[in-house]
């Protein structure tokens, strides 16, 4: 393992961990396109928050759906900014443990949030007195009836105090790394996608291992081509890229 030594067994424990998940998170964002990576890192907070019963199943069904209208009836949206679809929102949230008299607190205070409704970095938004009891996740249930246009960053900020910044900043790809992984019976497998080409890099890696890099088009008739280039680089080491 490349985690830090330490004789301390509790110490060393806690590394052991922290570069078990940060190498899970290394290898799996190798297959995840950009936009896909915050939404893998919130995934591992939120499963270790099940581990540790620090999250109820029904506050992350909320995140993800907003609840479920059961078309109960609501009190009258107090304010002219908030749409009505949020403003259900929020009564479905006040039913949700940590939650309660949401709605009446809302009724009552409601000029307090519209500086969050305004704000140009609403994740940043200090809760008043009354709210403040709420957790870091929470908050996010929070932020999704009042600026759901800006859950990303928020979610971003709740990755970052949850498990660290090196989650929210995915490593470039090093296909030096990615090379250790692989071996005679490992391809790596490129998916390719509109301006992406790891031709060049493959390549010149390949010349600092002095290797030759053989490839083919893979199309009608080239199936017998490619095979063969297979069986060569089998005999003389050479790298094949179908």
């Amino acid at each position: 393992m490349n985690s830090e030594k330490s004789d301390d067994l509790e110490e060393r424990l806690k590394n052991l961990n922290k570069e078990c998940l940060e190498s899970l998170y290394r290898n799996i964002c190798r297959s995840l396109f950009e936009k896909d990576k915050l939404i893998f890192s919130l995934l591992l907070c939120v499963k270790l928050m099940e581990m540790g019963n620090e999250i109820e199943d029904v506050q992350f069904k909320f995140f993800l759906t907003g609840g479920v209208s059961l078309g109960d009836e609501m009190p009258p949206n107090p304010t002219d900014w908030l749409s009505e679809k949020l403003w259900g929102e929020m009564n479905r949230l006040g039913k949700l443990s940590g939650f309660e008299g949401l709605v009446k607190h809302f009724i009552k205070d409601h000029a307090k949030y519209r500086e969050m409704y305004d704000s140009s970095a609403p994740q940043e938004f200090e809760m008043p007195s009354e709210m403040q009891h709420i957790s870091k996740f929470q908050f996010l249930l929070f932020m999704r009836t009042i600026r759901p246009d800006m859950i990303v960053p928020a979610v971003s900020n709740f990755v970052s105090f949850k498990i660290g910044d090196y989650f929210i900043t995915p490593p470039p790809f090093d296909l030096s790394v990615v090379f250790k992984d692989s071996g005679p019976s490992t391809p790596l497998i490129f998916v390719l996608s509109p301006g992406a080409d790891p031709l060049n890099n493959l390549e010149t890696y390949a010349t600092t291992k002095k290797k030759e890099v053989m490839k083919v088009s893979l199309g009608q008739g080239q199936g017998e081509k490619a095979e063969k280039l297979v069986e060569e680089g089998i005999k003389k080491g050479n790298w094949v890229v179908l």
